[in-house]
């Protein structure tokens, strides 16, 4: 068994594999939670992975829906997981919701749910915060969950709030990710999508946006910051939405099994990655003489 960027590895994919991502791709998009870690666990030898990438010339972006970090807490759990990073390598959710309705409307007056992280970059984008629903402009939706699956204390309202600022006071809708279930270290917790389930239930309302993975917002910054065109890059993940995502850029699309959910339920609902692997690591190796 041999692993990138082994000249040797190089010579066996040719052979055996010559549409391997390895061979087709400059740049990679790794999607973090369940890819390269699990919690602050990382995923055996992720970061060995990343590293023999990089050192073997490739472009590498992380991309993550998790809607409860801000740029800086992930430099944080970068350090803490091995992996080196700059605030360029992250595209996150929180980031990226930021971006767009600061772009869409400078300094609009927002009320949240969810995280400090999400807080600290929506202010990071020169937006207004506000407590009373309504005179909000834009209801901004995370995850108002903590670790365990638990709704935050400081989110104890914040759903009601919501529904008042988009019900009451017309707020425009926009929601960090769709992502239904997300892994933790125990276990799946709820994810953002079960917040935006009920507010749509409730208001028989779609948001007006939704920012993280499978939509084109997320990918096409992570696309920008790589330099490279999508038939370039691959995109790394263990959910629909990532494959999602890549298929509809035109990327080379890769599963790992390492996150919460199974290549079975991927396929069930008609999700077919290019190439699946066991993990990040499992990625690089291949069968050498």
């Amino acid at each position: 068994m041999v692993i990138y960027p082994d000249e040797r590895t190089i010579e066996v994919l040719k052979a055996q594999s010559p549409g391997h991502p390895l061979l087709r791709c400059q740049g990679f998009i790794f999607d973090v939670d369940g890819v390269l870690c699990r919690g602050e666990d990382p995923i055996p030898r992720a970061p060995e992975a990343i590293e023999r990438l990089r050192r073997g010339g490739k472009k590498v972006i992380f991309i993550s829906n998790n809607s409860t970090k801000s740029r800086e807490d992930y430099i944080a759990k970068f350090e803490r997981l091995g992996i080196p990073v700059v605030a360029d390598d992250l595209v996150l959710s929180t980031y990226a919701t930021a971006q767009y309705v600061a772009k869409e409307r400078p300094g609009a007056r927002v009320y949240m749910v969810g995280a400090p992280g999400l807080r600290q970059e929506l202010a990071l984008a020169g937006l207004s915060l506000v407590e009373d629903p309504f005179q909000a402009e834009y209801v901004v939706v995370g995850s108002p969950f903590d670790g365990t699956g638990r709704i935050r204390e400081d989110n104890a309202h914040r759903i009601t709030g919501a529904l008042r600022a988009l019900y009451h006071a017309g707020a425009k809708f926009v929601a960090t990710n769709p992502d239904r279930i997300f892994p933790a270290k125990d276990g799946v917790i709820p994810g953002t999508g079960a917040v935006i389930g009920a507010l749509s239930y409730m208001l028989d309302r779609e948001p007006d946006a939704v920012i993280g993975k499978p939509s084109e917002h997320i990918v096409r910054i992570a696309l920008s910051r790589l330099g490279l065109a999508p038939e370039e890059c691959a995109i790394v993940g263990d959910m629909d939405t990532d494959m999602l995502a890549g298929k509809r850029m035109g990327m080379t699309t890769v599963f790992v099994r390492s996150g919460a959910m199974t290549e079975e339920k991927l396929r069930s609902l008609g999700i077919e990655p290019d190439f699946a692997f066991d993990s990040v690591i499992e990625m690089l190796k291949a069968e050498g003489g």
